[in-house]
Order: structure tokens, then sequence, then C-alpha cells
């Protein structure tokens, strides 16, 4: 190769690189691209259908700490409107609530009625509102009842989320934080599907305690259910005394003998039914039965075949997951993503009730 020739492929290499360096100049151009903007859309491109209840959810009033201390020192007050000292349910539920106090270094104060009364559980709120805790977790029983103690405490800055009971920020229509629990219509449906799958003549829901939303849902889906396939039903208005809702159980039946299908909505409700289908010398073969929530009672039914299943909610869950969001949400402003964080329904039947038989009644 001449030496003119490599000359001139010298020239061309450096105008190449020279061409080149030129080129890249544009660079601090492409960081001016509006890739921000861009991301902030990303809500509108979803076909997921729970990005649009999302943008409908009441605006938080809470903001995060302004520093993050994972050991602060937190006073956290839990509103139910039942307790472990009268319905054996919520005893699973403290048990998950005090677990959780220990575990993540709080104190927690729990309050509730002395017996089923949401106007007393109301002036609860607004007493946990007036101690100004570090955060509030609490039953929606019934978000319009509640609606104006909670919107104080919302106001005053206190985050609050609710556990148990209630249909999340969009549908109770309150900025709290999510709504801890399972869907109850869902589950007084389903259940009410496996009641009727082999059919049945006449349906009824023992409900303790009418007006609690949660558990009136339960019977509209299970009475919903029973509708598809044409089988009558009602609701059963007992109390939370096992005495006189064993009587009124069997004063109802007395006068409707040809009732079949029985849900109740927990062991205030299953645990006199109990006693009325032992007195009423029933078998499986007469009536079906289902039931809300585990015990020792409804398991052993659950065993012997007086019992159907067991709709798990998995009250020490929503105990314990209720301390942690708010803890979460105190020491490092960290929220749940959705506005319900669903915890059930679950079926516990013959075939799995072994697993949870030893759990029930302390973390089942």
């Amino acid at each position: 190769m001449s030496k003119r020739v490599i000359s001139l492929l010298s020239l061309l290499v450096i105008v190449a690189m020279m061409v080149a360096a030129c080129g890249a100049t544009p660079a601090p151009e492409a960081t001016t691209a509006p890739a921000a903007p861009e991301a902030t859309m990303a809500p509108e491109a979803t076909t997921a259908p729970a990005a649009p209840e999302a943008t409908t959810a009441p605006e938080p009033t809470t903001a995060a700490p302004a520093a993050v201390d994972p050991n602060a020192s937190l006073n956290i007050i839990f509103v139910q409107h039942a307790l472990c000292a009268w319905d054996s349910f919520w005893c699973t539920v403290e048990n998950g609530i005090k677990q959780a106090a220990a575990d993540m270094n709080i104190d927690a104060t729990i309050l509730g009625p002395d017996k089923f009364d949401l106007e007393k559980t109301a002036q609860l709120i607004d007493q946990a509102v007036s101690a100004q805790p570090d955060a509030i977790g609490l039953t929606v029983t019934d978000a319009d009842l509640f609606r104006a103690p909670i919107q104080r405490a919302l106001d005053a800055g206190i985050p609050v989320l609710a556990y148990n009971a209630g249909k999340g920020p969009n549908e109770d229509n309150l900025a709290y934080m999510t709504y801890l629990g399972q869907d109850e219509y869902q589950g007084g449906y389903q259940g009410g599907q496996r009641l009727v799958a082999d059919g049945g003549t006449q349906g009824v829901c023992i409900n303790q305690q009418v007006g609690h939303t949660g558990l009136d849902a339960r019977c509209q889906g299970f009475v919903d259910a029973l509708a598809e396939k044409s089988i009558p039903a009602e609701v059963l208005a007992i109390s939370d005394d096992p005495a006189s809702s064993q009587t009124t159980i069997a004063d109802y039946y007395a006068a409707n003998p040809d009732t079949d299908v029985f849900l109740t909505l927990g062991p205030n409700g299953a645990n006199p039914f109990y006693a009325f289908y032992q007195e009423a010398g029933l078998s499986a073969d007469q009536v079906k039965h289902g039931t809300f929530d585990l015990s020792p009672e409804i398991n052993a039914a659950i065993k012997d075949g007086t019992t159907m299943f067991g709709i798990d909610q998995q009250p020490f869950l929503q105990g314990y997951g209720a301390v942690m969001f708010l803890v979460l949400k105190v020491r490092y402003g960290i929220s749940p993503a959705m506005p319900v964080t669903a915890t059930g329904p679950g079926f516990v039947t013959v075939d799995n009730v072994g697993v949870v038989e030893a759990l029930a009644g302390e973390y089942r």
C-alpha cells in the first residue's frame, strides 16, 4: 500500500473521530426529554379496574412524618364495636393487636362498648380523638353514624385505618388509609351457594347484630344466593345473649318448620343455634348449617357434620395488620396501596379443619 493511500486513510479516520465527537454534543439535550411527565401518565394508560376507583378516593389528610425514627414511642388507640369480653371472635382480633404491639414496641389501647351499641361506639371514637394518639384503628360498622367523629380524627391529622368492618375509603367516602377485612357480601353469597348446591326449601340468616352494616351485607349475600335458586330466605334478628337467642331460633323454627338452610354469622349466633339443634333433635340430613368464623365449638361441629363450613376472615391478621400498617404510616410514611386490603372470605370445611383447629381462638 502506498504512503499516499495510508495518509488518506489516516485522514479519514481522524475526520470520522471528529464527526463522532461532534455528534456526541447533543447528548445533554437528551437529558431534558420529558421522561418524568410521561411517568405520571401511567395510571391513565392502565386498564385495570382498580385504577379508576383509586382516583376517586378521598384525599388523605395526613402527611408523612418529618423524620424516620424506628424507635419512636407510639400510642395507638383501637375502637371496636365489640370486645373479647362478650364476643369470643374478638379475642382473636385482640390477640393480634397485642402481639403486634409487643413486636413493634408500641402502646395499644382497645376501646369498645359493654354490649352492641353503635351510638356508644361513635362516642368512643370521639374519646379516642380527644386523647390525641399517634394513630387510630377502628371498625367502620356504620359509616354514616361514624362519619363525623372519624372526620374529626382526619382533620386533626391523625392517621386512621379501618379493620374488620368497613367498605374502604371509596365506598365509605372517608379518607382513612384502607379497610383491612373481608368482603362481607361475598362471604354470605358464596356461603349461600354452598349451602343450597344440592337444593333446599327455605333459608334463614340468623343475625345477632342487625344494623351492623357488615353483618347485614352477609345476610343480603345469602338471601341473594338462595333467590337465584328460587329458594325463599329471610333474616332472623337475635341478640348477643345465648339463652334468649336460642329461644328466638326455636320459636322461629316452630313457626317455619320447612326451614332447612341456616346461616349464622359468628360464635354468638352459632352457639345458640347448636343448643337449639340438639334440643330439637335435628340432624344434618334434615337441615344444613354454615357459619362465619371459627371457635372450638364451631370446629367440633364441622368435624361431626353438623356444620358444613366456617367462613374464616383471619381475625388475627386483622388485628396484627392494623397495628403494622399504622406503625409503618407513622414511623416511615408508608401506606397500603389499595382501598381494600382483603383478609377473606376463606372456607374451613371437614377437609381442612384439622389444619386450623389447634390455632382457633388464638390465631384463627
